[in-house]
């Protein structure tokens, strides 16, 4: 029975594909599926929209419905090609799980790498023929202006009113740029400089990345220069567009998508009859200079409290309309001028994931650590308190619901934060304990202890100090960028203590010219949840063949090590593996994984950890026989794709009959 049963399990590993019925299911290359009758449709599926990512750089097929999964095929040009090419050839899969899809992506392998060096034109026609469906609409798609790039070589036609500028744009001495009646892809950062001024009438400009390595992506107008948008639309295409002024702006029937306008010493701001909204912004931050805000809408409005500066308000709520409203009528010693005029502040309304964390409506404000404050009562966004060589600690800071904070003669009572409580630490001393949705902005040698807390956001700049975590979670989003004058130039910190790391931080996460250095403490237990004294636990590096730490754990079946992490490496998974006789456990490790790492050890062929060899277990070898680990045959070389090492039993870096036998010979034990 046994040897029938290794070789049909041997028989579907060889295979190229395989089907196996078990009752209402089915087993398809090793993936469990239920049946799905599909059925009549009266309306068959319609491409609606085809665009180019500048993000991921795939290809984006939007479809009015989204059938079942399964048998499709694709036509490009009028050919037949695979929807499943392999790495380095087009793949076309849905944009999320199936019963949540709408619509479908192009890229590559490993899912979901860039068509940049794919061969897959930037224009021409689609069309799929769908199981139970037929075909759907024929779609003509030229993206070749929208920032297309792959390696085909078919011609496609440019609209002489689409332009694309790649790098940053820098307007310099006494120059006039105008962007008019077009539509402008920006692919970096503006520079506004000197007496230059930049125009943009009746036009479209979308502003993306490029090589620019922040979430943020920059219009810079200096002293003395000018930015005019007239009539025109400003919005992102990824990431989030942000305009630092300390020259003029003018902003004039124009409905933006600017996240947040910063606007400084001797800037003059005019925006008149205008929009500044993002889906997550649209904030405009006052520090100094002259604006005035006329007949328009904010998404929220930022106010700088100087040092020695009174501010004592009650009542403050957001979705506010203002016929006529001076800034002096807060914060009367306030050395900036402010007016805003049959103007509104969004209301505070976010619901879902974005009612609480980075993003902006209604009031903020920013506090100099020497200002004389006293909010009460009211509903605010964030409030940003700095704190300059002190030594400090502050508890119970919650969002969405009253909380109090006290700092030198800064007074917040009965405040309801509905954002995220900003700290900015410079050469400091921090300790959080029991607070939600921190966002924390450590610089120089600042240590900054997080306890029981929950932190939304970090960025830090120009760090070089310690982040100590107990029990907290890091959730959204964070920056860890170097070598940018208007950023951070340099980071090299430490990371210690327990911390969970959310997946979207490690979807969101920036880093640029840095280096951190994370301290791990691992816990080695057995089923039984009991520690496990003098296992031997090592990590290889990326080079399977290198082992870069290796250790015992104590009597408590504890260890720790440490691991320095930089551009070229904060993203390598390294192979983590503790082992006593015949038991064993592996993990993947890396700068976002979770602490303490908790291993579990099993026996070397009870492959699912559930305490007997059985059929799951030949399964988890048959579904990865024939694969191999990385640097096999030659040092360099990638994994399978299929591998697992799980299933290489003895080590030796392939998966094959040595492993599915030794598996066999254990079958039927409990461990």
């Amino acid at each position: 029975m046994l040897i029938l049963l290794l070789i049909g399990m041997l028989t579907m590993a060889f295979s190229a594909r395989w089907t196996v019925q078990l009752g209402n299911y089915q087993v398809v290359d090793g993936e469990y599926c239920t049946e799905n009758e599909l059925g009549e449709k009266s309306i068959a599926t319609e491409i609606t929209d085809i665009s180019w990512d500048s993000n991921l750089n795939v290809i984006r097929i939007t479809l009015d419905i989204f059938p079942s999964w399964g048998g499709w095929r694709m036509y490009l040009d009028g050919k037949e090609i695979s929807m499943e090419g392999g790495e380095g050839n087009p793949v076309i899969r849905p944009n999320a799980p199936v019963d949540e899809a709408t619509g479908l992506f192009v890229g590559t392998l490993p899912w979901l790498s860039p068509l940049t060096e794919v061969d897959f034109p930037c224009c021409g026609t689609i069309q799929f023929d769908i199981p139970g469906e037929g075909l759907t609409n024929l779609y003509e798609f030229n993206l070749i202006d929208y920032g297309c790039n792959t390696t085909s070589t078919k011609e496609c036609p440019h609209d002489p009113n689409i332009v694309n500028h790649y790098g940053d744009l820098i307007i310099n001495g006494q120059e006039t740029f105008i962007i008019e009646n077009l539509t402008y892809f920006q692919h970096g950062n503006i520079y506004v400089n000197d007496e230059a001024k930049l125009i943009i009438r009746n036009s479209q400009l979308t502003m993306r990345h490029g090589d620019v390595p922040t979430v943020h992506i920059y219009t810079f107008v200096e002293p003395n220069a000018l930015l005019e948008i007239e009539n025109s639309t400003v919005r992102p295409d990824g990431g989030l567009v942000v305009m630092r002024a300390w020259g003029k702006v003018n902003i004039t029937d124009s409905p933006t998508k600017i996240h947040l306008l910063e606007i400084y010493h001797n800037a003059q701001v005019k925006i008149i009859n205008s929009e500044l909204i993002f889906d997550i912004g649209g904030l405009v931050y006052v520090a100094g200079g002259d604006t005035r805000i006329t007949n328009s809408t904010i998404g929220a409005l930022g106010l700088m409290v100087p040092a020695n500066v009174h501010l004592n308000v009650t009542g403050l709520e957001s979705g506010v309309y203002f016929e006529l409203w001076d800034v002096h009528d807060m914060i009367p010693e306030a050395n900036y001028n402010l007016v805003l005029e049959k103007t509104y502040i969004l209301k505070d309304d976010f619901t879902g994931e974005l009612e609480h964390g980075p993003y902006e409506r209604g009031w903020l404000f920013w506090l100099d650590p020497n200002a004389h404050v006293r909010i009460s009562n009211s509903e605010l966004r964030k409030v940003f308190i700095d704190v300059i060589n002190d030594n400090v600690s502050f508890e119970n800071l919650k969002v969405g619901a009253p909380s109090n904070l006290s700092y030198r003669d800064i007074e917040l009572k009965n405040i309801t934060m509905m954002g995220q409580w900003p700290f900015t630490v410079i050469d400091s001393n921090l300790t959080i304990n029991n607070s939600d949705y921190l966002f924390i902005l450590p610089i120089g040698q600042s240590t900054v202890s997080l306890i029981n807390s929950h932190m939304c956001e970090f960025i830090p700049r120009d760090f070089f100090g310690t982040m100590v975590f107990e029990n907290t979670l890091w959730t959204t989003a964070g920056e860890i960028i170097g070598g940018l004058p208007y950023h951070s130039m340099e980071n090299n910190f430490t990371i210690r203590g327990s911390l969970k790391i959310s997946p979207e931080v490690r979807e969101a996460l920036r880093w640029k010219d840095a280096q951190v250095t994370r301290e791990y403490d691992i816990i080695v237990n057995d089923a039984n949840n009991n520690p496990i004294e003098g296992a031997l636990i090592k990590i290889d590096g990326k080079n399977a063949r290198v082992i870069i730490w290796n250790g015992t754990t104590d009597n408590q079946g504890e260890a720790s090590f440490n691991l320095t992490f930089a551009d070229g490496n904060y993203t390598d998974a390294l192979r983590l593996e503790a082992v006593k006789g015949n038991y064993s456990a592996t993990m993947n490790v890396g700068f976002l994984s979770d602490t303490p790492i908790v291993l579990t050890m099993r026996y070397h062929t009870d492959l699912n950890g559930d305490g007997k060899i059985n059929i799951q277990d030949l399964f988890t070898v048959a579904k990865a026989y024939g694969s191999h680990g990385p640097d096999i045959p030659n040092q360099g070389d990638p994994a399978s794709e299929k591998w697992n090492a799980i299933a290489d039993v003895n080590k030796d870096g392939w998966i094959n009959i040595q492993d599915l036998f030794k598996v066999a010979k254990d079958y039927g034990k409990t461990v």
